[in-house]
Parts: structure tokens; C-alpha cells; sequence
């Protein structure tokens, strides 16, 4: 039965059951060995899927014969099933597919909408999509989704988009592909689907050279391999990490990973993923130019291999190899290498273009129910170099060489040097040019660059020129017109004074050589190139407005100068400017930094950071009613670190999120803790800006408080709502509903936007310190204290004033109506014990409703 059938079927059935719920069909209580190898069997499948697939086989066997015909055949598709999934997971689809369409065949010619049906047509799908059939793999994940909905399953619903998401990187649209692993991320939560989310956004972002969200989603998976005691899948995920570092560029940190990676999986034993982590590691020696190194480790990647039988694992180390070998004159065994990483490259943009021919013929969108697709990236790059037919032309004229006269031997050599000379050419061709808009490439751009400098010529600067809004151009336009838009930039480019060569080192992006290395005359050179190139242009018709982003730097070694002006475009768009020179210092010492998150992340386990309580003292009951939690760091080696030093590093690399959640755990603690003994205090965290659009760290907000009890105030700033404010909102809503207070911390220091605090669920303002400590010497402080106080009671908030150090302050704040204070006044920060203390003997000293008259005491002791 195909399984258009399937789903015409199932529609009819949807139809009957929308009015009644359905459960999930369970699995045959047959016997108990039985039962034990198939739950076994589910328990390995991620992390040794050739331990489930002996156990799926073992738990066939077990199925008794001569049972009841439907409970039998259910048992049989049970195993059927796991084992098609094992062997997908152990990358043998061939194998798998017959095993799961077995496995469909066994539920019947009209199967009911149960588990177990829609886990077959998923796993179909799945060997499907590996198979390049794309077309059927989104009919059969359609079919799956569908089931999954009907009969609540929404564990599986995300399994399902997380499938759906990875056609759309099959595809190389990866913007789009994030969208529905993230949207599969928020949807459930566990550890097995969260690490397969992490992962996949991890070389989503990668594939974007969005570095700092691939770092972070990859290390966010490897917490949670590590947290599941799986070493190979360690392994697995270092070894993206460390790709991840060689787009990058950071051929150190590359290295490091890989060490890694060997350490949690041990010896490989010749099994293949060793070859990939030895082929990062011979990437890694590439970039530093140590090309024995290089070539040892890539000796080790292919040993045993066939060159012409690789599959797409291998493309980017034929690549790396071909420059490789290229490098050391062995030129015969780079051109095998380039001639392999052409096949699979042609296989994979062929694979690119199955699955956009998929997509636009599929009807659905699983996020959102419509499937919008403006250009079908379908063009593939056409780079003929006949070299099977010069290989068959070498070898037929040795053949007649061999039995001709002298003349025709000689005539014979000379072809084949001539042959051999010309597919050298070819192959450097390829390397060094550009095969669509016949710029030169980047290892074009360093090699001249290089070769200049040694000949004595100055380190001039290399310009980074980014075409603003590529992607857009690229997916409008299609892949065609985008080559000429790029073609034609790179035209205007090398007519602009002071430039000596220009290349393309991405999509979208230009490498520029200049001519200059005087950074005064830069400026001015750089904004003439500027107004030249961006001038409109108009392609095939269309007017479009060209916006340009310049990178800058001029470091001796050229590839680290591309990387410099790479970087540079980033810290451009920090400084919200057009143009930036590489800022050594506002990049920091990368290396100081993961050595911090590194030891940050230590600490979290070992008790090296605490979290302690700055209570906020009620100035109309004169009482402590709540508390802020601000972490306390003190080092082994460094001692005492400020959280200024290490939460904006932790933002940086993504480990805020791991931070915060730890955060929010200890904080539900010490909010328990200090209730059994008596003391009900409202304990407030902070929320970095980056983590409230945050879908996935939302449902995790709500996974991890609950509902009630256990409900904190949430502490953001004004600017965390200024990018993407209705996922700000949407996250501030699900957490007010769970029983979260929300609070504006910092207020009057960002963009204050009253449009906003009428929108916010907020409960509470936090006036900055910089208002309170001038308030005695300065009118216009005390006027827009008093200002804010009465806004925030309008607005049906309170007000709390922040770092407030003076009892006339203090005294000032009461009379202008302010409802809470914080700073030293009252208490420093304090470990949880201390803080219970503290409550202790204030509550010992009886203090009246009215009276502040403690503050001074309170000081004192502290």
C-alpha cells in the first residue's frame, strides 16, 4: 500500500475522530523478556544503536507463534520498527528502508491512528530523506505529524519538525531549518530531543558562520552527552565543535576539542568517526602551515579508503587534502582529492536541489501551517572539467605506445605530459578562481598577498566588504541573478582607487587587498570605495539599493588579516558604524576567555559560586520582604571575581543560559529554605537581555519553577524588549502566568519607552543608583524620582530604588511615596545562612511598623 493510500485514509479517519480523544496504541504484553529487550532497546537507541538493533532482533525472536493474529503482527512491527531505527542511526538506510516498510506492512492494509503507526511512517521517512527522496520523506513525515497531533503526542510532534527541519538544511536554506528546530526545542523537552536540537542548531549556525549560537547550542548538547554518560556521543559533538572552530579559523581551539573528543571516547579502533576527528586535527596543522603534521593525520583519515567511493562525510577533508598535497607538490594525489570532492560536491548541491523540489511541492508547514517559498534554490554550480575523459585519452595512448614505433612512443610521452600539465592547471584553476564569477578566491587573495610582503612590499590592510542583506539578494533573487549582482560588485570593487586585487571569500562577501597600510589615509580611501560601489544597480530589470559593511586589518600573516577583517565586520555592527579596524582589545584574549567559562562552569558544581541575597527592605512596614540574588565568585587561582568581569564573557559564549538556569534552581532552594524556617521572602533573579526572546529558555523558565510555589521575580532590563518584542512578550506572559512577578531593572538608564511599560506584564520598577546617590545634591534627581514613583503606581507597579548607601536617602525615599529600597543602608549581599540570620535578629528585635531607626545597627554589623 503506498503511502499517498495511507494518508488519504487517515484523513477519512481524522474526520471520525475529532470528537472523541484517541489513545496511543500500546505494545503487546507478550512476556516479560520480551518486554525488557524492547524497552532496552529504546534505552540504547541514542547512544548504541548496535546494542538496540541485537536487542530489537532479539526481542523478534522472542515474539511467541501462534498468538493472536493482531497482537502478534503488532509485535512484529514493534521490532520491525526499532530495528529500521537502529540501523538508520548506524548511517545503513538501505537496510533500514525494507526493515520499516516491513514493519507498515505488518499494521495492515488500514491501520489505526496509534504510536506506533505514526513511529513507522516517521521512521520510513527518515531513511527516506538519507536517500535523497526527499519528496516521499516529507509525505511520510506529513502523515506521521498529523497522527502524532491527533492523538496528543507532542513529544513526537517535535521529533517530527526536528525531521522537517533538517530537509530544510538538506536544502541549504538554514535560516529556515533553524526556525523548526528551535520551534521542536520549545515544543518538549528531554534530554535525548534537546541534544539532537542543540546539535542541529549547532551546524545550522555553523553553516552560517554564526559562531557564537553554534557555540552555544553545541555546548549546551555536549552538557546534556555528558549528563547522559555517552562518550561517543561526546565525541561526536566535539567534533562539530572543532569544525565549527576551523570555520573559524581557530585552528587552536580546533585542536583542543579533538583532544577532547579522544579522551571521553577512547581508542576508535579504525571505526570512522576517528577518521573525522583525525581530519579536523590534519585541518587544524593545515592552517598553521605545519604540512607533515597535516599530512600524517590525513593519511589516517584515508587509510583504506576508496577515493572514488566516498560519501559526504568526506567533502570537506578531499577539499583540505587537495590543498594539502597541492601545497607539498604532490600534485597527481591533490588532483584525485579535488576530483573526489567535486563528485560529492556535485552529489551534495543534486541532494540541495531534491530536497527545494521537495519542499515546493509539499502543501504543509508544520510551524505554521503554510509553507511559503519565494525562490526554489535549484541551480547548481556547472564546473566541467572532463577528467575522466583525459584520464581514458592517457591511457589509450599508452596502450598504442606500447606496440608503435619509436616515433609514436615519443609522440605519446608528449602527450601525456601535456595532459598532466594541463589538469595541474586545471586544478589550480579551481582552487584559485572562483568557478561562477571568475573572481579569485581567498587562498588566491593570501597567496598574493603573502607573496607580496615577502618581496619586501608593506603590510597593507585587507578589507573585509560585506554586501548588507546577501541572504535576502540571494533567496529573491535566485541563485543565477545573485551571481551577477556579485560579478558586477566585484567589477565596481577593482575600480575603486587604492585597490590592488579583489576576491570573493563568500557569499556576499568580498576580500579586498589595498594598497595602503596608513591608517589616516584609510578612512577617507575607504568611504571613496564606499559611495562608488553602493551606488543602485540594476540586474535583469530590477533597481536594487546596495548597502555595504567594511571589516579592516593589516596583520603581517594574511589569513589571520582575513580573519581580522572578518571579525572587524562584527565588532562594525557592535559599534552600529559602517566601517571598523580589527580592535584586538574589544575582541579580548579568546583563549583567557574559555579558560574562564571553563573554570565558570567548575565552579557551578563544585560550590565555587554561590548565589547571595541583597534584601529589599518594605518602607512602609519597615520590614524585609524580599531579596535579589547576585552571584558571588571566589577562585582558587584568581580569588574574588566580579560579575562584571565574568556575565558579560558568559554572554559572549553562550553560557549565560547555563548560568542563569543554575540561577534560578538555587534561588527556588534558598526560597524553600528560608520559608521552613519561618521567613517568607520573594527572592528576584536576573534575566540576561539575551535569554528573554528566547523561546527554548522560556519553556525552560516554566520546566523548572512549575506553577505556584515555586514562582520568583524575573529581573529584565528596558533594552532586553527592543529586539524581537513579541517574542519578549510572549515569554513575559507564559512566566506571569505561571505565578512569576516581573520586574524593570535599571530603569531610566536605556530606552525608555512608555508605549512599552503599558504593553509589559511588569509588576515592578527598579530605579537606577545613579538617580538615588544624587538625590540630595540635585533637585532634577529628586524630581524625577518623585515623577517615577507616582508613573509606576498609575501604571499599578511598585517602585523600588536601587543602591541606596544614605539614611537621609533612605528617609527621603519613604516620604516621596517610594514602596522598597536596596543597598549597603540596609545590607550587603549575603550567603543564604547569613541572610536567615540577619532575618532572625531583626525579627528578635522587634521592630516596630514605622521605624527605620535599625538601619544604623544593621550597618554596623555589617
Amino acid at each position: 500500500m503506498h503511502l499517498r493510500q495511507h494518508t488519504v485514509l487517515l484523513m477519512v479517519m481524522l474526520a471520525a475522530l475529532t470528537a472523541s480523544p484517541v489513545r496511543a496504541q500500546t505494545e503487546p504484553a507478550l512476556n516479560q523478556p520480551y518486554a525488557e529487550a524492547v524497552a532496552e532497546a529504546r534505552a540504547n537507541m541514542m547512544r548504541d544503536p548496535a546494542a538496540a538493533l541485537e536487542l530489537a532482533q532479539r526481542a523478534e525472536r522472542m515474539v511467541p507463534v501462534g498468538i493472536d493474529g493482531t497482537a502478534e503482527a503488532t509485535a512484529l512491527a514493534t521490532t520491525s520498527w526499532l530495528q529500521a531505527e537502529a540501523l538508520t542511526r548506524m548511517a545503513r538506510p538501505g537496510e533500514a528502508r525494507p526493515v520499516a516498510e516491513r514493519a507498515l506492512e505488518l499494521l495492515g492494509e488500514n491501520p489505526a491512528p496509534t504510536k506506533l503507526y505514526a513511529d513507522i511512517l516517521l521512521a520510513l521517512g527518515r531513511t527516506l530523506k538519507i536517500t535523497g527522496e526527499h519528496g516521499l520523506a516529507l509525505d511520510h513525515f506529513q502523515a506521521a505529524y498529523e497522527v502524532y497531533a491527533v492523538i496528543g503526542e507532542a513529544r513526537s510532534q517535535a521529533i517530527v519538525l526536528q525531521s522537517i527541519g533538517s530537509i530544510y538544511n538538506d536544502a541549504r536554506q538554514y535560516e529556515r531549518a533553524i526556525e523548526y528546530f528551535e520551534d521542536a526545542a520549545d515544543r518538549y523537552h528531554d534530554n535525548n530531543l534537546d541534544l539532537a536540537a542543540f546539535n542541529n542548531l549547532g551546524n545550522a549556525y555553523t553553516a552560517l558562520e554564526q559562531f557564537e549560537p553554534a557555540l552555544e547550542s553545541y555546548e549546551r548538547a555536549l552538557g546534556i552527552a555528558e549528563e547522559i554518560q555517552s562518550g561517543l556521543l561526546q565525541a561526536r559533538i566535539l567534533n562539530n565543535i572543532a569544525s565549527m572552530h576551523i570555520a573559524a579559523e581557530d585552528w587552536t581551539a580546533a585542536d583542543n576539542a579533538i583532544t577532547r573528543a579522544f579522551n571521553v571516547a577512547g581508542d576508535p579502533q579504525g571505526a570512522e568517526w576517528g577518521r573525522f576527528l583525525y581530519g579536523v586535527r590534519a585541518q587544524a596543522a593545515l592552517g598553521r602551515r605545519e604540512y607533515q603534521d597535516a599530512r600524517d593525520y590525513m593519511n589516517r583519515v584515508f587509510d583504506g579508503v576508496m577515493l572514488n567511493e566516498t560519501n559526504q562525510h568526506y567533502t570537506d577533508f578531499h577539499e583540505s587534502a587537495a590543498r594539502l598535497y597541492a601545497e607539498l607538490g604532490e600534485h597527481e594525489l591533490a588532483l584525485e582529492h579535488f576530483e573526489a570532492f567535486k563528485r560529492l560536491d556535485d552529489e551534495g548541491r543534486s541532494f540541495a536541489a531534491s530536497a527545494n523540489a521537495a519542499l515546493v511541492g509539499a502543501q504543509f508547514d508544520f510551524a505554521a501551517q503554510e509553507l511559503e517559498i519565494e525562490q526554489l534554490r535549484t541551480v547548481g554550480l556547472e564546473r566541467e572539467l572532463a577528467l575522466a575523459e583525459s584520464e581514458t585519452q592517457r591511457q589509450r595512448l599508452i596502450a598504442i605506445g606500447a606496440g608503435a614505433l619509436l616515433v609514436m612512443m615519443l609522440l605519446a610521452s608528449v602527450l601525456i605530459i601535456r595532459g598532466f600539465r594541463q589538469r595541474n592547471r586545471m586544478m589550480k584553476d579551481m582552487l584559485f578562481v572562483d568557478a561562477e564569477t571568475g573572481l579569485p578566491t581567498r587562498h588566491s587573495l593570501v597567496k598574493d598577498r603573502n607573496r607580496d610582503i615577502e618581496r619586501g612590499g608593506a603590510e597593507t590592510f585587507f578589507a573585509a566588504v560585506r554586501l548588507d542583506r546577501a541572504s535576502n539578494f540571494e533567496t529573491l533573487l535566485g541563485f543565477s541573478t545573485f551571481i551577477k549582482v556579485q560579478t558586477k560588485l566585484g567589477e565596481r570593487l577593482a575600480a575603486a582607487e587604492g585597490v590592488t586585487e579583489v576576491g570573493l571569500i563568500g557569499p556576499g562577501l568580498f576580500g579586498v587587498l589595498l594598497d595602503t597600510d596608513d591608517h589616516l589615509l584609510l578612512e577617507h580611501d575607504i568611504k571613496d570605495l564606499v559611495d562608488l560601489v553602493s551606488r543602485p544597480m540594476a540586474i535583469d530589470g530590477v533597481e536594487l539599493d546596495i548597502g555595504l559593511t567594511v571589516g579592516l586589518a593589516n596583520d603581517r600573516q594574511s589569513e589571520i588579516a582575513v580573519r581580522n577583517a572578518v571579525i572587524a565586520l562584527s565588532q562594525a555592527d557592535e559599534n552600529q558604524a559602517g566601517m571598523a579596524i580589527f580592535n584586538e582589545r574589544q575582541l579580548g584574549d579568546p583563549t583567557e576567555n574559555l579558560s574562564l567559562m571553563t573554570r565558570m562552569r567548575t565552579a557551578l558544581t563544585s560550590g565555587g559560586i554561590e548565589l547571595h541575597l541583597q534584601p529589599k527592605l518594605d518602607l512602609r512596614s519597615g520590614r524585609i520582604t524580599a531579596a535579589e540574588a547576585l552571584f558571588r565568585w571566589n577562585d582558587p587561582e584568581r580569588g574574588y571575581i566580579r560579575p562584571d568581569d565574568f556575565i558579560p564573557q558568559a554572554e559572549e559564549t553562550g553560557k549565560i543560559r547555563e548560568l542563569t538556569e543554575w540561577s534560578i534552581r538555587e534561588a527556588i532552594k534558598q526560597k524553600a529554605y528560608l520559608a521552613n524556617h519561618g521567613f517568607d521572602v520573594e527572592i528576584a533573579v536576573n534575566i540576561s537581555g539575551r535569554l528573554v526572546t528566547d523561546a527554548g529558555f522560556g519553556a525552560r523558565v516554566l520546566d523548572i519553577i512549575g506553577y505556584g510555589s515555586n514562582a520568583l521575580t524575573l529581573e529584565i532590563t528596558e533594552t532586553a524588549m527592543m529586539h524581537k518584542p513579541d517574542q519578549a512578550m510572549h515569554n513575559l506572559d507564559r512566566w506571569v502566568d505561571a505565578g512569576c512577578k516581573i520586574a524593570i531593572d535599571d530603569y531610566g538608564t536605556g530606552f525608555s519607552s512608555l508605549a512599552y511599560l503599558k504593553r509589559l506584564p511588569c509588576h515592578e520598577l527598579k530605579l537606577d543608583k545613579t538617580f538615588i546617590s544624587g538625590s540630595q545634591t540635585s533637585s532634577k534627581d529628586r524630581t524625577l524620582i518623585k515623577s517615577t514613583v507616582d508613573l509606576a503606581h498609575n501604571l499599578g507597579m511598585t517602585l523600588t530604588a536601587e543602591g541606596v548607601e544614605d539614611e537621609v536617602v533612605l528617609a527621603a525615599l519613604k516620604a516621596m511615596g517610594c514602596d522598597h529600597a536596596q543597598g549597603y543602608v540596609i545590607s550587603r549581599a549575603t550567603n543564604c545562612e547569613e541572610f536567615l540570620r540577619y532575618l532572625a535578629s531583626l525579627e528578635a528585635e522587634d521592630i516596630g511598623r514605622d521605624s527605620v531607626s535599625w538601619n544604623a545597627d544593621t550597618s554596623a554589623r555589617n
